[in-house]
């Protein structure tokens, strides 16, 4: 029987090697350019640099990181949970030691957005801080065609409950 278990866990262990050595194999991902990564064309130069200072700022007062990713897709990929997650371990959003990182992605195109945590960040700022702050401070500027005016009050939204 002992014997038995320990096969089966060896089993496992591969097993779940496999599929972790495997995460986004394949995939191109967008280089990252900095704090924000406009892809989609959102932003005016000049909102993209305000925004850009704003994330840096916060960066440089609380050791805390913020990317902000604008897309038209997420192609291969059919599920904006799992493309962010990726995304976030593929540009190595967060420092190791601390995993205090968060990454907002935005896409026009799909008519999405989503705010993917590290470990560390989500014990401060929940899932559903998040949705309030997607819900209540985003999509409404979105829906009207502002979406740097969202963004922006997103950003400040989480800063402040991050602090």
């Amino acid at each position: 029987m002992k014997e038995r278990l320990k096969y089966s866990i060896i089993i496992l262990c591969m097993l779940c090697l496999c599929n972790y050595s495997s995460f986004g194999q394949g995939v191109k991902f967008p280089l990252q350019k900095g704090w924000v990564n406009d892809y989609e064309g959102l932003f005016t130069a000049q909102q993209h640099d305000e925004l850009n200072s704003l994330i840096a700022d916060f960066e440089q007062r609380t050791n805390r990181e913020i990317a902000l990713v604008t897309l038209e897709n997420i192609k291969p990929y059919t599920n904006l949970n799992d493309y962010s997650k990726d995304l976030s371990y593929n540009w190595s959003l967060t420092k190791e030691e601390l995993k205090n990182g968060l990454i907002i992605i935005v896409s026009k195109s799909l008519r999405t957005v989503r705010i993917t945590t590290a470990y560390g960040t989500h014990q401060l700022i929940r899932d559903d801080i998040c949705r309030n702050i997607i819900n209540n401070e985003m999509l409404p500027a979105y829906s009207i065609g502002n979406y740097y005016g969202g963004t922006k009050q997103g950003l400040i939204s989480l800063m402040r409950q991050w602090h």
